[in-house]
């Protein structure tokens, strides 16, 4: 994913701000980025609308709060036009969907829609994701031109790229588990929602859902978290780490290789374990074929099963 060259005003005074010991006045700030006083002052307003305290006083301008878990667009320089982002949202997905449909219209560029409060996030099924407090909550928009029925390898470079990207924050180690969880150790940290549109065979779009405990987690059994306490910036860390690493991990999906899939199984937690799936029994877990579908072996010795991701499910333990 690239961006725009350019960098807005709000991100040029929010950096210089942040780098400044003291105050600095607005000639001082319309002088060193070349822009006029107004445009300097209108960033200072739309900064402060977005939350960003920054003190006015005779002798310039200074950030009291550094804003240390913000992930609006101007926080990511010249990548600022990849981002839309939004303070309180039913979903990521709904908006995702929206702006994936208009973008296919026209320049079909891809987007990360970001929130940080969702009241109405989901996971796969009829299952509810909670996003709570500090939580990292997004979806990127891609148009990727792949056959629909290999759009789960595009699910698969998610997980492989988000797994990378929290282990590089953290230190931890991260697993991927079929169709869409990441894990620690400990249990579950993210999981993956895809959603896609096809036409002619063809996925005209594949957006991906991804919900992550950073800090904090929901009271449920089985969840795990990032980091053990808060840290400052942890999400946008994270979101860096994972737009990078899965413009890696996208490319080697389209090329319809098996380098994804050893990539995968490699990652994955269930490789050779016994695990139940809802309705059928017990089965041994050989991980993904090259289309991102699961591989499975009945424990009475039966033949090998493939299942396509969301035509199974089976218990985490």
């Amino acid at each position: 994913m690239q961006g725009n060259e350019s960098i807005s005003t709000k991100a040029q005074v929010l950096k210089a701000l942040r780098q400044s010991d003291g105050a600095i006045s607005g000639e001082e700030l319309a002088l060193a980025l070349g822009l006029s006083r107004t445009s300097i002052w209108k960033a200072i307003q739309a900064l402060q609308n977005s939350g960003y305290k920054i003190d006015a006083q005779k002798n310039g301008y200074s950030l009291l709060q550094k804003n240390c878990d913000s992930i609006m667009p101007f926080e990511f320089d010249k990548n600022e036009s990849l981002h839309a982002h939004f303070e309180k949202v039913g979903s990521t997905m709904d908006e995702a969907r929206k702006i994936a449909l208009d973008g296919m219209k026209g320049s079909r560029q891809e987007k990360i829609v970001s929130a940080d409060e969702q009241s109405a996030g989901r996971g796969r099924g009829n299952h509810l994701w909670k996003t709570t407090s500090g939580s990292l909550a997004f979806t990127i928009v891609t148009y990727p031109q792949i056959l629909s029925h290999l759009s789960g390898r595009l699910l698969a470079a998610a997980q492989i790229a988000l797994a990378q990207a929290l282990e590089k924050c953290s230190g931890k180690k991260f697993y991927v588990r079929w169709p869409n969880d990441i894990w620690s150790e400990k249990g579950k940290v993210a999981g993956i929602l895809d959603e896609s549109l096809s036409c002619g065979g063809l996925c005209a779009f594949v957006n991906l859902g991804i919900g992550v405990n950073v800090s904090r987690c929901p009271k449920i059994p089985g969840v795990d978290k990032v980091f053990d306490k808060p840290r400052p910036f942890a999400r946008k860390e994270i979101l860096e780490a994972f737009v990078q690493d899965f413009s890696k991990a996208k490319e080697e999906a389209l090329l319809e290789t098996s380098g994804l899939q050893r990539h995968w199984n490699k990652l994955n937690y269930d490789n050779q374990k016994t695990v139940r799936v809802a309705g059928m029994g017990e089965f041994i877990f050989d991980g993904i074929d090259s289309a991102g579908w699961a591989l499975m072996r009945p424990t009475n010795k039966g033949a090998q099963k493939r299942f396509a991701p969301g035509s199974a499910s089976y218990e985490k333990r």
